[in-house]
C-alpha cells in the first residue's frame, strides 16, 4: 500500500509541493530538494532534478518507506498491445496540468546551502529556477531562465514576472491567498495546508504583472518584521489594492528583528494558532493613511533672533561644503583620478590641495577604473610630493577599495523603474557612519549605477542615495564621471539629462587647456568650478603636469594672480630699463616685430617666474593707466618712429 503525499513528504525528509513531495535525492543534503515524487496509479513517479540515476532514486524511496527493494525482475514479461495503450495513455496525460510537472529540465546538482524554487506558468510548465546561495554577510539570490535546448540558464526570463506556486493559486481560486516575502516562507505555510505565494526578487520584487493574478482574492499580507518587509508589503497593497476584495495584514506577535513566518513557527507556535491570528488580522492600513492628519514638521524661526547665526561648514572652504555630494567630470585621461587622489591625501596628512586647505580627516577612494598596483604608483607620487608615508596615510584613514572587475555598482534600477541601492552601498554606508569620512570618491559614475543617464528621476534618486551618504559620512561625496560628446563641446563637461547640474550641490569639469600661441599643451588641464551652491562660482585653476600629479600652474590660477600680476609690472619695468640702456627698443603695438610682451616673454627672468606674454600685456596695460610708462617719438621728424620709455627717464 502507498503512503499519502503528507506521510512520503515525512519519511523523505521533504514536503507536499502541489501534486508531488520535493525531496532530497540519494546521497544529497537535507536541505537540498533535487527529488520530486509523485503517486501514480499504483506506484510512485520520481524524477531526479539533479540527473542521479532513476534506479537509485526508487531503492532511496524503497528504503527510506520500508518497503521491499524494487526489483524491475520481478514484474511480468512486457505485453505489447497493453504497451501501446500505456503509451497513448502516457502521451494523452502530458496535456493535463496534473502531469506537466514531470516535464521538468534538468538542473546542475546543488552545492551545500544552496536551495532553489521553481515558478510555474499558469499551465503547469517551468517558467523561472531562483536559485538561493548562503553567503558570509547573509544571502544572495540568482535568477535562471529556459533556454532553446531547455535548459536553465542565468538571467530572469525576459516575459512578465509570475506569482510563486500559481498552479495552485489558479486551482483554488475561492481560497484566501497568503502573501509572505519569500519562497521559503510560501514553501513552509503550504506544507502546513495553506495556499500561499510570494514574488521573485525580495523586498523590491513586487510589480504591475502581477497585479491582475489577486483580482478579486481575499488576501493576507505576512510581512517580515523589518524595514525591507513593511516596504515589501505596502508594495503589494499599492500593486493589488484597486483589484483585491480584501487585504489584510498578519504582523506576527513575538517576532525579533528581521525574522520571519519560518522563524515565527520554529519558535514552536502551531499552525492552530496561525490560523487564529490571521481569521482576526486587520485590515490593511498604509502609512500614508496614518500621516494624512499629521501636522507639517515646520521650521520654527521665532527665536533665530536670539540664536548665533551658524558658520556653513567647508570639506574644502570656498570650493567643497561638507555634508553635500557632488560631481567632478572630465574627459577620459585628463587626470581626474590622479586630482581625486591628491585631494583625499590632502585631508588625511592635512596639506593643501591646489591651493586650499581641506578639513582634515579620514578619507575614502573606491577606484573602479584602476587596479592595485595603478593606484599604488599614483599614491607613491603624491605622497612624496606631500613628504608623507603609506604608514602616515594608513594611521591618518585614507581607505582605498579598488574594484576593477568587479561589480562596483552601488544604485540599480528595479523592473518597475525605481531606484534601489546594492550590498555595496549599503556596506558603505555603514563604513561611512562609522568612520566620519571627510571625502568619499567614487571613481566613476559609469560603474556605479546602473541607470539610465538621461532618466531625470532616475538621476535625481541617484543623487539622493548620494547625498545620504554624505550625510551618514558627515563629508563630501565626489562622484567622477565622464562627459558626453555634446556635453565635450558645449563646455558644459555634463553626459546625458541636465539634472546632473541640478541634483548636485557643486560640480567641477577638469578639461585640457593651451599654452602660449593657442597650442595644445599636453601638460596643462584647467579645472573649472561649475557650480558651488555655497561659494562663488565661474572660477578656473590651471593645472601642469609634473613628475605624477597636477599642479597649479605658477600665477595662472585665481589663488595668486594679484601676486602675479604685481611681479609681472615689476619685471616689465626692468626690463624695460634694460633694454633702454642696450639701446634696444621696444614698442606698445602688437603688430611691431618688437613688441614688448613678446620680447620680454623671451627673457631669462621671464621664464624663471614663468611670466607670460598675456601677463606682460595685462601689466602693460596697467603701468599706461597709472603713468609709469609712455610712448616716445624718436627720429627725423619726417618720418619719426615710436617706442616705450619709463616715465620721467630722458634718452
Amino acid at each position: 500500500m502507498m503512503l499519502s503525499l503528507p506521510q512520503l513528504a515525512v519519511a523523505l525528509g521533504g514536503e507536499v509541493s502541489g501534486n508531488q513531495v520535493l525531496a532530497p535525492g540519494p546521497g544529497h543534503s537535507p536541505k537540498d530538494r533535487s527529488m520530486s515524487v509523485k503517486l501514480g496509479t499504483d506506484d510512485y513517479i520520481v524524477h531526479s532534478f539533479a540527473g542521479d540515476d532513476w534506479k537509485l532514486c526508487r531503492d532511496h524511496i524503497d528504503e527510506r518507506v520500508g518497503a521491499p527493494k524494487w526489483n524491475p525482475q520481478a514484474a511480468p514479461k512486457s505485453d505489447p498491445i497493453a504497451n501501446m495503450r500505456r503509451r497513448a495513455a502516457k502521451a494523452e496525460r502530458a496535456y493535463n496540468l496534473e502531469e506537466t510537472f514531470d516535464m521538468k529540465p534538468k538542473v546542475e546538482k546543488l552545492r551545500e546551502g544552496q536551495e532553489e524554487y521553481i515558478y510555474h506558468l499558469a499551465d503547469g510548465s517551468p517558467y523561472l529556477r531562483v536559485l538561493r546561495i548562503p553567503t558570509e554577510d547573509g544571502k544572495t539570490f540568482r535568477p535562471f531562465h529556459l533556454d532553446d535546448r531547455g535548459e536553465w540558464v542565468l538571467g530572469a526570463p525576459k516575459g512578465p514576472k509570475v506569482p510563486y506556486r500559481l498552479p495552485e493559486l489558479l486551482k483554488y481560486n475561492g481560497a484566501t491567498v497568503l502573501l509572505v516575502e519569500g519562497e521559503k516562507d510560501a514553501d513552509r505555510l503550504t506544507a502546513l495546508g495553506h495556499l500561499a505565494t510570494t514574488s521573485s526578487g525580495g523586498a523590491q520584487g513586487w510589480c504591475d504583472d502581477l497585479n491582475a493574478h489577486f483580482t478579486d482574492r481575499d488576501v493576507i499580507i505576512v510581512p517580515d518584521n523589518d524595514e525591507p518587509g513593511e516596504g515589501y508589503a505596502h508594495s503589494v497593497f499599492e500593486g493589488i489594492k484597486r483589484v483585491a476584495a480584501s487585504i489584510k495584514v498578519l504582523r506576527l506577535p513575538g517576532l525579533a528583528h528581521k525574522q520571519d513566518v519560518s522563524d515565527w513557527f520554529d519558535a514552536g507556535n502551531t499552525n492552530d494558532e496561525f490560523i487564529d491570528l490571521a481569521r482576526s488580522a486587520p485590515e490593511f492600513q498604509p502609512k500614508q493613511d496614518k500621516q494624512k492628519s499629521a501636522k507639517l514638521p515646520w521650521f520654527d524661526i521665532s527665536s533665530l533672533d536670539h540664536r548665533p547665526i551658524p558658520e556653513r561648514q567647508w570639506a574644502i572652504r570656498d570650493r567643497v561644503p561638507l555634508k553635500q555630494a557632488g560631481l567632478f567630470s572630465g574627459e577620459g585621461g585628463t587626470g581626474k583620478s590622479i586630482i581625486e587622489l591628491m585631494k583625499n591625501v590632502a585631508h588625511v596628512a592635512g596639506k593643501d590641495w591646489l591651493g586650499s586647505m581641506p578639513e582634515p580627516g579620514p578619507a575614502f577612494y573606491l577606484g573602479a577604473e584602476d587596479d592595485k598596483d595603478e593606484i599604488h604608483i599614483r599614491l607613491a607620487a603624491i605622497a612624496k610630493h606631500y613628504g608623507v608615508t603609506f604608514k602616515d596615510l594608513s594611521d591618518g584613514g585614507l581607505h582605498v577599495l579598488p574594484l576593477l572587475g568587479e561589480d562596483a555598482t552601488l544604485c540599480a534600477v528595479t523592473r518597475g523603474g525605481s531606484i534601489e541601492v546594492t550590498g555595496l552601498y549599503k556596506q558603505l554606508l555603514e563604513a561611512a557612519g562609522d568612520i566620519k569620512p571627510k571625502n568619499i570618491s567614487i571613481d566613476t559614475l559609469s560603474r556605479a549605477f546602473a541607470g539610465n543617464e538621461i532618466d531625470r528621476v532616475q538621476v535625481y534618486a541617484f543623487a539622493m542615495h548620494m547625498q545620504a551618504l554624505a550625510k551618514a559620512a558627515e563629508g563630501s561625496v565626489t562622484v567622477l564621471s565622464h562627459p558626453s560628446l555634446q556635453g565635450i563641446n558645449s563646455g558644459t563637461g555634463l553626459s546625458g539629462s541636465t539634472a546632473w547640474h541640478g541634483a548636485f550641490r557643486f560640480r567641477q569639469y577638469l578639461k585640457g587647456a593651451k599654452g602660449d600661441g593657442e597650442q595644445p599643451d599636453n601638460d596643462l588641464r584647467e579645472l573649472e568650478f561649475k557650480k558651488n551652491q555655497y561659494g562663488p562660482r565661474g572660477d578656473s585653476l590651471i593645472l601642469r603636469y609634473q613628475a605624477g600629479l597636477f599642479l597649479p600652474e605658477a600665477g595662472v590660477s585665481s589663488l595668486d594672480k594679484a601676486s602675479r600680476l604685481v611681479k609681472a609690472e615689476e619685471l616689465f619695468m626692468d626690463l624695460l630699463r634694460r633694454f633702454t640702456g642696450e639701446s634696444r627698443n621696444v614698442s606698445d603695438k602688437a603688430t611691431s616685430p618688437t613688441y614688448a610682451p613678446t620680447a620680454f616673454a623671451k627673457e631669462e627672468e621671464a621664464k624663471k617666474f614663468r611670466i607670460k606674454k598675456p601677463d606682460f600685456e595685462q601689466a602693460m596695460r596697467d603701468l599706461f593707466r597709472t603713468a609709469r610708462i609712455r610712448v616716445e617719438e624718436y627720429g627725423r621728424p619726417s618720418r619719426p618712429y615710436s617706442r616705450l620709455v619709463v616715465e620721467g627717464v630722458e634718452r
